[in-house]
Parts: structure tokens; sequence; C-alpha cells
């Protein structure tokens, strides 16, 4: 190759890495710009950074997105269940407060976080945003809700202390150590905030793929190409639609069938209760681990007031017949396929244990300690608030009732 083709094919490389960074980087601002609810598909949602799935809710004034109130917990925080489900635009507590008061609400809430991963993503967004980036830098949050989710908070509290406390270590200190574990940026962390759409290809590959195998498995049990024709339909609109599809629960045992006393609905799968599964001690520990969480973030942000909002398990807010059938995270193994069975006396009485000892370092400490359960309860002997299609998570009635009375304490104080 004589210098002049050496030269030019240098060249050409060089024209196509910065035509395609170019193209990159213009594909990249057009992503996070449709990466809210009112133009992404609620299908691939859960594919987003991180960081783009707290600003993914309508729940929020772009003007003014500096000043902001924070939403910390698990998947109720999120908004899982019917609503977001079926595609309506109110899934979450912060859509109806939103709503209500006009003001900003930022969702740091993600399924299966425990009280130190609810914190701890407080904390790790609020540095990603911060980062050279294309999105709104953040700062501390005016006020936090935290919401406690009574059906496995303490469960995801003693999985992650069995599995990784320290010899020696006091409940404080494990706190603390676990949160600056998670809140340390890696330099992934660094590339995929300034390139979330990298972060999306990657997560999206990865659910296509599972999706495909399981596609290409039901298509060889089908019977006839109608039939197969229907599936790829139906896992079209589970890849891409503004829905999202699920299975009716399975009930082919007598074992995992649940059924409302008051309302006389059956064939209900195995749900979460409060904490029946653990003993006493795993219970205060647990706690004591939520307590610790709440001390952290309130120093951290330096917010006065900070709410905890408690939410019931779905077995805490009906009449079942018995006995019910609860599943439970194995607090040893981490485990999430097991059920036991249980009584509503039983779980009623853990329940309150759980309750009164919240309610108890909540006065101790200075926090607003917000207790839905006998409100809720109220609403669910003439309204259902959870399923149809997912009964381990409000429908749409139950996050807007959860949020009256929210908004009605809020007043009130």
């Amino acid at each position: 190759m004589d210098r002049t083709k050496r030269k030019n094919y240098i060249l050409n490389i060089i024209t196509l890495v910065v035509s395609t960074i170019f193209c990159l980087l213009i594909v990249n601002v057009i992503f996070i710009n449709i990466s809210n609810q009112k133009y992404f598909p609620r299908a691939l949602a859960n594919s987003l950074s991180n960081i783009l799935l707290t600003f993914y809710p309508d729940t929020y004034n772009k003007e003014n997105l500096r000043v902001y109130d924070a939403i910390l917990g698990d998947s109720y925080s999120q908004g899982a269940g019917d609503a977001y489900l079926s595609g309506m635009k109110d899934f979450t507590l912060a859509h109806h407060l939103h709503k209500n008061y006009n003001k900003n609400y930022l969702n740091f809430g993600r399924g299966g976080y425990g009280s130190i991963s609810a914190v701890s993503n407080l904390i790790l967004i609020n540095k990603l945003s911060n980062l050279p980036n294309l999105i709104e830098d953040l700062e501390k949050p005016k006020s936090i809700i935290f919401i406690f989710y009574e059906g496995n908070d303490l469960e995801e509290n003693i999985f992650e202390y069995n599995s990784l406390k320290k010899s020696k270590e006091n409940i404080s200190d494990f706190v603390s150590r676990r949160i600056e574990e998670n809140t340390k940026l890696r330099n992934i962390d660094k590339l995929t905030n300034i390139f979330p759409i990298l972060a999306f290809i990657k997560k999206i590959y990865m659910h296509f793929l599972w999706h495909m195998e399981n596609l290409i498995n039901k298509i060889a049990e089908a019977d006839n190409l109608k039939e197969s024709l229907s599936l790829i339909n139906e896992r079209v609109k589970k890849l891409f639609g503004h829905t999202i599809v699920l299975n009716e629960p399975e009930t082919n045992s007598v074992t995992y069938i649940n059924s409302i006393k008051e309302h006389n609905i059956n064939n209900i799968q195995p749900l979460q209760s409060a904490a029946v599964v653990l003993t006493q001690e795993e219970i205060l520990i647990s706690l004591e681990i939520f307590k610790e969480s709440i001390k952290y973030i309130k120093s951290w942000s330096q917010v006065e007031n900070i709410i905890v909002l408690y939410i019931p398990s779905p077995i805490s807010l009906y009449i079942w017949n018995e006995p019910i059938t609860y599943e439970f995270k194995n607090p040893t193994n981490g485990a999430t396929d097991e059920v036991k069975q249980t009584t509503n006396e039983k779980n009623t009485s853990n329940s309150i244990f759980i309750r009164n000892k919240i309610s108890s370092f909540s006065k101790e400490n200075n926090f607003h300690f917000l207790d839905a359960t006998h409100y809720l309860i109220e609403k669910g002997k003439k309204i259902i608030l959870h399923g149809p299609l997912d009964w381990r998570h409000f429908n749409y009635e139950g996050y807007k009732n959860a949020s009256n009375y929210l908004i009605e304490n809020i007043s009130n104080n």
C-alpha cells in the first residue's frame, strides 16, 4: 500500500469513527428526551438506566425541577400494579400527589428494594445527576416521603443483614457501610450516565433474548399456525406496547388458591404477609435497619420532616378464608418462591407489633409516622384495592386511596 492509499485509509477510518460518535450523540440526545411515560413504551421502561427511570413518570414540572420532594421505597413507591400494567397515566402515589399539589415529586423507589437500597438510590442518583450529562442537575430534596411496605421490606432487610454483616459490626455501622458501598460511583455508572442509551441497549438485548427463547418454546408446543401467530402477536405487545400483558395466575393446586371472604373473590395467588415468616428477633433487627436508614438519609439531606408512610400487605387489608397461603423471601438463602400458610389472627398480630414499633421509634427520632392501615381496611370493605392481574400490589384505586390518606394527613398537620 503506497503512502497516498495509506493516508486515505486512515482518513476513512477517522471519518467513520467521528461519524459514529456524532450519530451516537444525536441518538442519545433524542433518547433522553423521549424517555418518559408520554412517549416511551411502558413494556420497555424498566430497561431504562436508573437515573432515567427516576424521570420516567409524569410527576414533575420541568421548569423548576431543582425543587422537588423525594419518594423512597420499593415497588409500592415505583407504582407496580394493575394501573401500571394496563397503561394508565396515574399509576403511582406521586402522580396523585403531583395532581393535588402541583409540586415536583421524583420517585427513587425500585422493586425489590429494602430500606438500605431505598436510601442509597436517592444519594446515588443525586451524585449522578451532578456529573457531566444531559439530565437536570438535582439538589437535595425539600422533603422526603419514605414508604414502608409491610409485605416484604423486613424480609429484604434481614436477608441483606444475614448475607453481608461483618462480625462484631453493630446495625448502625452496618447500615452506614452498606449505603457508602452502594453509592460509590463506578466507571460504568459514569459512562451510562453520559450515554444512557448504552445501558438501554444492553438491557433490551437481554430482554429480547429472553422473550425469543420463551416464544420459541411456546410455538414448539402450539397445535396450529393460528395459535402460533397469536403467540407472536401477544409477544410483540409485551415487548413494545404501552400496556403490559401478564399471564393469568396458576391455580392448579389448592395450596395456591386464596380467597377473600368479604368479597367472595377466589383463585388469588400466594400473597405477601406482615412478615409472618420472621421471628420476633429478626423483625426487631430489620426494623432497626429501617430506623438507621431513615436517620442516615435525614442527616445527609438535612430534611427536617421525614414522612414515614406505612403500607399494609394485601393479607392485612381483607378478611381471608383460611388457611391463607403466603409467599416470602427466605431470610437465609434469599429464595423467593417459597410458600407457607397462616391465619388472619397471626397476620394481624404481627402487623400490630410492627406498626407499634415504627410508631415508637418515629416519635423518638422526630419522624412523621402515618399508618394507612385502618383507613385502607375501611376502603377495602367497599372496593378492591389490589389486582385482578397483580394481587401483590395496589391497583389504581389502591394508589388513589393511599394518596388520599396521605393528602388528608399532610393537610391536617
